[in-house]
């Protein structure tokens, strides 16, 4: 047997196990560990979780710098985006001291490292990355096509050059990326990146709580749902252009777009200057309760160009709500297995949009069976064969 492996994850440890990434991270260790090839977890910040296995925050000081920082940020009202890019580069400057002498395989969910990758290869460390988004570039190249089809200009965590030019600084030390998932898999193949591209298809499947599946909506009535926090990359403005349409037919009255989460500048100014009007839309704001948003609706709507893995798709299929999904989304391969639960359909297409919405308005009884499809294709899915998939990779390489 070989050297041993180090986890990384940018985000933190929370009560029970983890948040996105770092629930990954923290499943991957604990089987790692099990098989006695962990060196220990990496993650931002700790509090007073412990794990049956060795963990560590980033620093002992991160706790009080994400404290300050996010103090001074929100007195100077700094862009998310450079907070963001400045947290990666605190994490990533302590977590290159963090690396041990003993580590054999770097494994990490975060790109944002360039200093840690750098001293990793000086070590002789193999630095293997499962990033939960597509290759950076791809977003970026599409949002910059995106805004100058929409005559405007938007920058966020994933347009933002500073950032990217990190990200190219990193990804040139990396080893292997896993895709994890086909747009992962598909955009990081296409690249002239030299780490190999290895694919082991699965999901990062949140904790959901049980639900009780009442669906008794008024017959006359029917919603459609739509909750992110919107930027330029979740497509909403395909919806509201396919909205816009059904508005106009008068057999379709009875149908509500209900949108939730919060929204961007440049996005909402661009909203309200082109869909003011529309009808039968309840803007819905922060949604406190994802879950009973999900159970009031029939149909969740996910127009994203680009995304990972969609949470709220799955957490729609969670309380037996079919997404109409477009095929740029990681989670259309969790949600179209077995029997689909999901409509899959192409990006920037509001025809397709609302086809999908008329049709699943039109054929109630179809469309809570694919809802019920999609919950069958949630609960029976094991995130930990996945990871046991993952550590059979990792410990080949040990």
């Amino acid at each position: 047997m070989g050297k041993k492996i180090q986890v990384v994850s940018f985000q933190s440890l929370s009560a029970t196990s983890g948040a996105g990434m770092a629930r990954l991270g923290y499943m991957l260790s604990d089987t790692l560990d099990k098989r006695k090839l962990l060196v220990n977890f990496i993650v931002h910040s700790k509090g007073k979780f412990d794990t049956p296995f060795a963990s560590l925050p980033v620093s002992f000081l991160s706790r009080f710098y994400l404290w300050a920082l996010n103090k001074f940020v929100n007195f100077f009202n700094i862009p998310s985006y450079k907070f963001r890019l400045w947290q990666e580069m605190l994490f990533d400057w302590f977590c290159q001291w963090r690396l041990q002498k003993e580590t054999g395989i770097l494994f990490t969910t975060n790109a944002f490292m360039h200093r840690t990758f750098k001293r990793a290869k000086k070590l002789g460390i193999v630095i293997v990355l499962l990033p939960g988004t597509p290759e950076e570039n791809y977003i970026y190249e599409l949002v910059a096509e995106e805004n100058r089809r929409m005559g405007i200009k938007t920058t966020d965590a994933y347009t933002y050059k500073k950032r990217l030019n990190y990200f190219n600084k990193s990804i040139g030390y990396v080893d292997a990326v896993i895709g994890a998932l086909p747009t992962v898999y598909t955009s990081y193949s296409n690249t002239e990146h030299k780490a190999k591209v290895v694919q082991l298809l699965g999901h990062m499947t949140p904790d959901f709580k049980p639900v009780t599946i009442n669906k008794t909506h008024n017959k006359d009535e029917f919603h459609v749902g739509y909750i992110a926090h919107t930027v330029i990359l979740k497509g909403l403005h395909y919806l509201l252009d396919a909205w816009k349409e059904i508005n106009q037919e008068p057999a379709y009255t009875n149908i509500t777009l209900h949108i939730g989460g919060g929204m961007d500048g440049a996005m909402q100014q661009y909203v309200a200057t082109h869909y003011a009007n529309l009808k039968n839309v309840v803007w819905e704001g922060h949604v406190a309760d994802s879950s009973a948003f999900m159970q009031s609706i029939d149909v969740l709507a996910v127009p994203s160009l680009i995304d990972g893995a969609p949470m709220t798709a799955l957490e729609a299929a969670h309380n037996a709500v079919p997404s109409i999904i477009t095929d740029h989304c990681g989670a259309t391969e969790l949600l179209s297995r077995n029997n689909a639960g999901c409509w899959v359909i192409p990006i920037r297409d509001k025809d397709a949009i609302k086809e999908h919405i008329l049709y699943a308005f039109n054929n109630r009884e179809t469309t809570r069976t694919m809802g019920m499809n999609a919950k069958y294709n949630m609960d029976s899915y094991s995130m930990q064969d996945f990871i046991t998939q993952v550590a059979d990779y990792l410990e080949q390489k040990a």
